[in-house]
């Protein structure tokens, strides 16, 4: 999209005294937005298919990821978005690297590509598109995980490929950002690996205490209160909540509650008159209407909630 061109100049003002004037025009929010600064940190969003927004394009006019809204929001700081889909909380520490893995060749590359069949030293199995930029052993390219099993792929396809040790280049990416984690709801019933894995995202921060903000899972049809995921579910979340303080979102909270499906983002809905929505209040799980059709994803609606709730949350903690 190119940039909006600017209005023609109005007629010139009267000159002003010899020697200006040294005071700074309009009020300190009035300068900050027309002179925003240019050093903005940037904010990094870790996850899978929630953070990535799946289900976006459901029920709302037009499509609604929230890493869009987020990069209005922080503007002009960058806002880079790394949720994947079908990801677990460890293809996430891969990703960040935090988890720097040996990789043991399984075959010989691939005429013209050079990719090259691995294995990871960690077991970690595929999952979802997820393709990582790094270097084996020294060597650039890509660690491809979108198909049945891992492949390495090296930027010039010429380069020999050897057995060696995977690093991830968005742990550059990361250096000095501040982040905003949604990761594990899909290996969610590994309680104290969830945890555990947030936690060292968490600590990875340039500063743990300010700079990571969590967000809570939320319940889907396949959540009903009673089951195993519900109360895996309910338990990572309230060991964040006490962990993380402010810097903890409880989402789930927020699309399961009265109070929070009144929020200003879906008050127009007057979801809380629909029957269906009281169904599945009943059931401690996300509303029907917040849903995308597959029942595992926000739709527009939900997506726009949670938006509204994160940018909220970023200004409480000044970082906005």
């Amino acid at each position: 999209m190119h940039s909006p061109q600017p209005a023609a100049p109005a007629a010139p003002a009267a000159p002003l005294p010899a020697g200006g004037n040294t005071a700074a025009p309009g009020t300190e929010a009035s300068r900050r937005l027309l002179a925003p600064e240019r050093d903005a940190r940037p904010l990094t969003l870790w996850g899978s298919s929630s953070m990535s927004s799946e289900g976006g394009t459901a029920a709302t006019p037009v499509t609604v990821r929230i890493h869009e809204h987020l990069a209005l929001a922080a503007a002009p700081a960058v806002v880079h978005g790394y949720g994947v889909g079908a990801t677990r909380s460890p293809h996430t520490l891969l990703m960040r690297g935090l988890d720097t893995p040996e990789l043991r060749l399984l075959g010989d590359p691939v005429p013209g590509s050079g990719a090259v069949p691995v294995a990871l030293d960690s077991g970690l199995s595929p999952a979802g598109p997820l393709r990582i930029p790094g270097d084996l052993a020294g060597v650039p390219g890509v660690l491809d995980g979108s198909g049945a099993g891992w492949q390495f792929v090296p930027d010039d396809a010429s380069r020999s490929v050897t057995a060696g040790r995977f690093r991830s280049a968005l742990a550059q990416v990361a250096e000095g950002s501040r982040q905003v984690l949604w990761m594990g709801k899909n290996n969610i019933l590994d309680v104290s690996g969830v945890l555990e894995d947030t936690q060292r995202m968490w600590d990875a921060a340039e500063d743990p205490a300010q700079d990571t903000l969590v967000l809570g899972q939320w319940p889907t049809p396949d959540d009903p209160v009673g089951s195993a995921t519900a109360e895996a579910v309910d338990a990572v979340n309230q060991e964040q909540q006490r962990r993380y303080g402010d810097h903890f979102l409880d989402l789930g909270g927020l699309l399961t509650s009265e109070d929070g499906l009144r929020c200003p983002p879906l008050a127009p809905l007057r979801l809380l008159e629909q029957a269906t929505t009281q169904e599945s209040l009943a059931q401690r799980i996300v509303p029907v209407g917040l849903r995308a059709p597959d029942d595992i994803h926000l739709n527009g609606w939900g997506n726009l909630a949670a938006s509204w709730a994160i940018v909220r949350r970023m200004r409480e903690l000044r970082w906005l």
